[in-house]
């Protein structure tokens, strides 16, 4: 994919003394990192919960200690400094002032200031916690799993451990007063205290289906939704319960009321439900999404936000009739990110690209095609090309701003491309393939590897020299520009159905490669013998690029984020940064990486 070519390559006393160094640090433990959200805006991670300090006021928090704030009723969102990566579930405001939150690792945090700013509490425990309500200032209570039942009488400043005697997951906690209260978890388990919490009693009420959440619409009356479309309600506190129909099939995850008659209930699958009789019809409304929605609320005045993975952030003015996007960027899929001094580029789905010229602070869209775009390879900051599906390729002598096609409508798809030395580029592909030019991508030449294989990866090693790597462990190295190749014995690897994914080199010597099952290996001859790095990981990482000899980082599925800081010989799995699969990373200094994915992902991560 993309080189790291120094000017100045290193000696190999000079390497010898490197590789020792990377022994010697590589139990130094790694530094902290900070990771702002580029794309999508105001971020792309998990909404879970909404609360509404004030009619105007909305503070959302989410996965990886994300909390947004809006003072313009959902118009714009700003990110606010929650002072942990750890996720939160769920909040309780008893005030324009106060409020809680809670989440993975015994998290409780309290902010007295509207939530501009926000302090950890000590709760004694490292369980998740899924709920928190907060009845006044002082009194409040959470609930989480393993039977988990924390209170407070100051404000958090102690909390008091009421656990449930089972381990039952426990998703909801309310109290009709200081005396009696209700805790609700999976499969229907509700838990009754009528004595203040001091202890609570499992209650029987032989509840259909599988309920996931309940909501006190008032006094007497509660609705409980579920899985498959559940909708329960009872008018006499719970003594009672019977089925509502709903016009849907789907997991029901939360609900909100503004007042006994009108309400909306959200799910899985963007599912948006309406009540105007108390919840005993509901009626269904196009959301515009298809993503899981995880929490909604409406101010008095009729406006509504919805929230869920990925951060979904929806917004509706007419009482939920019709929903918009608030949520900023473009939700393309991006395949491959290249930085070239204070330029910058991604590329990806149905041909979009998004150029930089000021280091990524602001990025502008561009059309290179309607193809899927797999890479890019830039000769310069101002000329390069990218490539994609049907052997497409085109180039670009502005900076990325315009594209022109140079082929297309070929049996064969291109995955990568590198820009080398002098005018020369190679791209490689499906079928074995591999396309080459000598004049900057204005005329190429098609050429096939002796293994006729999917081809996933090209990069300029340096000089006239290059890496190639691809399906069940295939590598060709040549240094003649690409004009011949010479496959690299890979038998001695233990598992022999290994895909090589990425392919990245800091000089002439120095290189990795990263692939399926967590595989990650790293040569200090110029590709000639490999290494294999510890990942204790079996998931394939799609992209892997270093800033130095030491410090490297791979991404791959599930927002998988690893790290190295001894030349890739041992790594660590950092918490993950995102819901979705991240495909490329650029590490453009030591202390500064930026990383793509899907769902439009676009991410810089900072170290301290």
């Amino acid at each position: 994919m993309r080189n790291r070519t120094t000017s100045v390559l290193v000696s190999g006393s000079q390497r010898s003394v490197m590789l020792l160094l990377a022994m010697i640090v590589c139990s130094i433990p790694l530094n902290a990192q900070t990771w702002t959200w580029k794309n999508p805006l105001p971020h792309g991670v998990t909404n879970n919960s909404i609360q509404r300090p004030e009619d105007n006021h909305i503070i959302i928090v989410g996965d990886q200690g994300r909390i947004i704030r809006s003072t313009d009723d959902g118009k714009t969102w700003d990110l606010t400094e929650s002072n942990t990566n750890i996720s939160f579930h769920d909040q309780s405001f008893y005030d324009s002032e106060y409020g809680w939150a809670c989440g993975e690792d015994g998290i409780i945090s309290r902010s007295t200031d509207g939530g501009r700013t926000w302090h950890r509490q000590n709760t004694g425990t490292t369980k998740r916690i899924y709920a928190i309500n907060f009845f006044s200032r002082e009194v409040g209570w959470a609930c989480g799993v393993g039977g988990l039942i924390l209170y407070t009488s100051d404000g958090g400043s102690t909390w008091v451990d009421k656990s449930y005697d089972e381990p039952f997951f426990l998703r909801s906690i309310y109290f009709d007063d200081d005396r009696r209260g209700w805790a609700m978890g999976w499969n229907g388990l509700i838990l009754e205290t009528t004595n203040g919490g001091t202890s609570w009693v499992k209650k029987d009420f032989n509840l259909p289906g599988n309920p996931e959440y309940i909501y006190y619409v008032n006094d007497r009356v509660r609705l409980i939704c579920g899985g498959n479309g559940l909708m329960l309600k009872t008018s006499n506190r719970g003594e009672d319960w019977r089925m509502i129909e709903t016009p849907t099939g789907v997991t029901l995850i939360s609900m909100y009321f503004t007042t006994d008659k009108n309400g909306w209930c959200i799910g899985k699958g963007g599912v948006i439900l309406k009540t105007e009789d108390g919840g005993e019809t509901w009626n269904k409304v196009n959301s515009g999404t298809d993503k899981d929605l995880m929490d909604v609320s409406f101010s008095d005045l009729g406006t509504g936000i919805a929230l869920g993975v990925e951060g979904v952030l929806l917004r509706s003015s007419d009482w939920g009739d019709t929903w918009t996007s608030v949520s900023r960027g473009p939700r393309t899929s991006f395949y491959q990110v290249e930085f070239v001094g204070k330029s910058g580029w991604v590329v990806g789905q149905d041909g979009t690209v998004r150029y930089s010229s000021d280091g990524g602070e602001s990025w502008y869209d561009a059309k290179a095609s309607a193809i899927e775009l797999n890479d890019i390879g830039m000769f310069d900051a101002r000329t390069g090309l990218v490539v994609g599906y049907g052997g497409y390729i085109a180039r670009t002598v502005d900076g990325g701003a315009t594209w022109t096609s140079m082929q297309q409508e070929k049996a064969y798809h291109l995955l990568s491309v590198d820009a080398g030395k002098g005018n020369v580029a190679i791209a490689v592909g499906t079928n074995g393939k591999y396309a080459r030019t000598l004049d900057g991508g204005q005329n190429w030449s098609l050429g096939t590897f002796p293994q006729e294989v999917r081809m996933q990866s090209v990069t300029h090693i340096g000089g006239s020299c290059w890496i190639a790597v691809g399906d069940r462990r295939t590598m060709y190295r040549s240094c003649n520009d690409g004009a011949s190749w010479d496959a690299v014995d890979m038998s001695g690897m233990d598992d022999q159905s290994i895909d090589f994914l990425s392919a990245s080199f800091l000089n002439e010597q120095t290189g990795w490669v990263c692939g399926t099952r967590g595989t990650i290996l790293f040569t200090d001859d110029g590709g000639l013998t490999w290494g294999k790095g510890r990942t204790n990981l079996y998931l394939p990482l799609a992209d892997i690029d270093f800033s130095d000899e030491l410090n490297g980082m791979a991404v791959g599925p599930e927002g998988t984020v690893l790290v190295s800081n001894n030349g890739g010989r041992t790594w660590t799995k950092l918490d993950r940064v995102a819901d979705v699969g991240l495909v490329s990373v650029a590490a453009i200094a030591k202390k500064q990486q930026w990383v793509v994915g899907h769902n439009g992902t676009i991410l810089r991560c900072d170290w301290e």
